[in-house]
């Protein structure tokens, strides 16, 4: 918990008028994601009218930016061993597990249940890997870190104005 209590203070240590971006920051960093970052943003007395889209924001531009690097590197792996004649590699126990609840709950359900197990950052690029298309995975991820950073966010504000 050390790395959530350095983020915290080095929002609070930020002026005012530039907190927001000690919560994009936060957003971007795996399991932290947005949902931490809103809460952050709730610690460090920032508006959740502007801490919870910035946190929404932050960590949608870098799943983004993570599902079409993998996108385009899966297109060049699978291009290359095909040119080669090649089979592809074997998958990992973690990555026939991942496989395993893609197969059964699809992108939804992999987006939407993820983030209890993995941070949006791996489940969206394992997602891309398993030939799921990039256009789905962002809209599913969209909609998984819109809820999660809203409901946290929303419930973190809520617990400040009570204790405070």
């Amino acid at each position: 918990m050390d790395l959530v209590q350095d983020l915290q203070q080095f929002t609070d240590s930020l002026p005012t008028a530039l907190q927001f971006l000690g919560v994009a920051v936060s957003a971007l960093i795996p399991f932290v994601e947005g949902e931490g970052a809103a809460i952050i943003g709730a610690v460090a007395g920032i508006s959740p009218w502007l801490s919870i889209p910035v946190a929404i924001l932050a960590n949608l531009a870098i799943v983004t930016v993570i599902v079409l690097s993998f996108d385009r590197a899966r297109t060049a792996v699978l291009n290359r061993r095909i040119a080669q004649g090649r089979a592809p590699a074997p998958l990992s126990p973690r990555q026939r597990r991942t496989r395993r609840a893609f197969e059964r709950y699809g992108v939804p359900g992999v987006s939407l249940l993820g983030p209890f197990l993995l941070p949006t950052h791996f489940t969206s690029a394992a997602l891309v890997s398993f030939g799921a298309a990039k256009g789905y995975v962002i809209a599913w991820q969209a909609v998984a870190i819109t809820l999660y950073a809203g409901v946290f966010g929303g419930l973190s504000y809520t617990l400040m104005g009570a204790l405070g």
